[in-house]
Order: C-alpha cells, then sequence, then structure tokens
C-alpha cells in the first residue's frame, strides 16, 4: 500500500516570492507607490495564507500597519488566536482539474486503458463501513487485481489519466468505475443501495379457484326432531311435571327426576311418595280447600297426600 503525498501548488509561491523582491527592492521610490506595493504584497500573502508567505512578506515590510496586519495572521496559523468559522464562508472547491469522473458500471465492457503519458494519483478512502476491492482495466479491457481497502483506511495508487479504476465488493461486483484527474484526486467511498443486495420481492400469491356457490338443501328433520334455529333436536315427551328450555330441551320442574322418560316424583323404598307435600301447587290448594274450594281440595288429596 503507498502512502498519501500531499502536493502544493509551486506557480502562486514563486510570483509571490518576485512580487515581494520587486516591491522590496522599490521601497526607495515615491511614499505613494511604496504603500500601493506594500499593499499588493500584502493581499498576495494574504491569498497564499501560509507562514512562508507571510515570513516573505515582513522580511520585504517589517514595520507598519500591514507588517501588524501579518504578524496577526502567522498567529492565526500558529493556533494563538482560533476563530470559529463563519457561518457565511463557503466551503473550498476542489479545482475540475482534480475530479476523478466516476462511470457507470453498465459501461464497463467498453472502458479499457489507452496510453501512460500523463502521470497521475488517485486516493481511495473507505468510508463506506465495508471491505472495497480495487481493479485496474487494462489496455485490453481485462481486470488486474490491485488488492483492496478496510473500512477506515485510504491508499493511494500511481496511476495515468486514462487508466480506469473499478470499485468492487468483497466479491468482486461492480459499484464504481473512477477515471483519474490531471491532478492528484481524492476519491471517498461510502455505502451504496448496492451493498443491500437487490430488494427482495414477495412471491405472486396465487389465486385460489373460485368456489360455485352452492344451493343448499332445506334441512329436514327425522322422527322426533324438531327444526330450531337451523338445527334438528330432539322432541324429549317427560310428561306433564316438565317444561321445555329455549333450545328445545326437557327438564324435570322442581322436586321431580327423571326415570325412564318420565319426571316422576321421588318414592322411597316402599314405594310411597317422599314429602309429596312439597310439591308445585299443593300450599295453594290446601288453603283454598281450607276455604271450601272442592275442586282444590281433591287436586290436594291426588297430589300432595301420601298414597
Amino acid at each position: 500500500m503507498l502512502r498519501k503525498v500531499k502536493c502544493c501548488v509551486v506557480a502562486p509561491v514563486a510570483a509571490f516570492f518576485f512580487v515581494v523582491l520587486s516591491t522590496g527592492a522599490m521601497a526607495g521610490g515615491t511614499a505613494g507607490s511604496y504603500q500601493s506595493q506594500q499593499k499588493e504584497a500584502f493581499e498576495s500573502a494574504k491569498e497564499l495564507g501560509s507562514a512562508d508567505a507571510w515570513n516573505a512578506f515582513l522580511n520585504a515590510y517589517p514595520s507598519g500597519f500591514y507588517a501588524d496586519m501579518a504578524r496577526a495572521y502567522l498567529k492565526k496559523l500558529d493556533g494563538e488566536e482560533p476563530s470559529a468559522p463563519s457561518a457565511s464562508s463557503s466551503p473550498q472547491l476542489v479545482p475540475s482539474s482534480a475530479r476523478a469522473a466516476e462511470k457507470s458500471c453498465d459501461a464497463r465492457s467498453e472502458l479499457r486503458s489507452e496510453h501512460s503519458r500523463e502521470p497521475t494519483k488517485i486516493t481511495f478512502v473507505n468510508k463506506s463501513g465495508m471491505y472495497r476491492g480495487l481493479m485496474w482495466i487494462d489496455f485490453e479491457g481485462n481486470l488486474k487485481d490491485y488488492g483492496g481497502v478496510n473500512s477506515g483506511e485510504e491508499v493511494t495508487l500511481e496511476t495515468f489519466r486514462t487508466h480506469p479504476w473499478m470499485v468492487v465488493t468483497g466479491p468482486g461486483d461492480c459499484l464504481q468505475v473512477f477515471m483519474p484527474a490531471a491532478e492528484p484526486s481524492i476519491v471517498e467511498l461510502v455505502r451504496l443501495a448496492a451493498d443491500d443486495g437487490p430488494a427482495k420481492t414477495p412471491p405472486a400469491k396465487e389465486k385460489a379457484p373460485e368456489k360455485k356457490a352452492e344451493k343448499k338443501k332445506p334441512l329436514v328433520c327425522a322422527k322426533n326432531y324438531k327444526l330450531r334455529n337451523g338445527e334438528c333436536v330432539l322432541l324429549q315427551n317427560c310428561g306433564k311435571n316438565a317444561y321445555r328450555s329455549a333450545e328445545g330441551d326437557r327438564y324435570c320442574n322442581k322436586g321431580y327426576k327423571m326415570q325412564n322418560g318420565k319426571c316422576v316424583w321421588p318414592h322411597d323404598k316402599q314405594g310411597f311418595e317422599v314429602a309429596p307435600w312439597k310439591k308445585t301447587g299443593c300450599k295453594s290448594w290446601q288453603a283454598q280447600c281450607s276455604q271450601g274450594n272442592g275442586g282444590a281440595c281433591t287436586k290436594y288429596e291426588e297430589n300432595c297426600q301420601v298414597n
């Protein structure tokens, strides 16, 4: 793995030193031209913003208002007076000559290296949270494995401007293709939708064949059954001492018990009824009988006396 190498712009620095030296040599001119030259040199140092630029300015102009301002800028560079970045300050734009061009993986079959006349560098910074493999596409369009870069790491490759580089997943699937720029470029690799794989669509549910509505035949109950609430229930005949529930079932009245399909009053071992006066209606018949009701007396004797 190669180290990342910082590069700097040489031409503007040389131009600045030329301005400082020329203006310093002309310091013996008029006061107005001297101030103008000093201001021009100050603006050039400010544009570069480096410690070397400010020191060069101070060597040429060691005193005055601009010299004091230059020393203040030097202190700022040394971190003695850090200031919060202005909210209105815009981020520095990378020059177009240092931007790597991205190609689609669909164009992979058409890409190949053309020539090796323009050397450059490309740095891959992996911020995807996943491993990324790096493949060079050679002059025949074949892939050459150049290893990879783990998440949180970076790698700088010396290459040429017309040499395409393909970024792949661990299994080797294409994610992105980049063309190096004329100047050294940096490419940040982030997590992509392709890392999650194709979206899984649930299988289509097969429609069940529609069943034709069958006409229900009317329910016919057998003998001794009766239709109640759509069901056939048994007709129970338990005699006069029974009652029928709402569901059609027959139950014996209070005090009676079922015997041979009939509700009868309990008998003792000798065959006599047990406490027959407790039957329903006995008290009423007895009261009516005491008032001279002959019919009530007859019912009481037949149903409520031991016999």
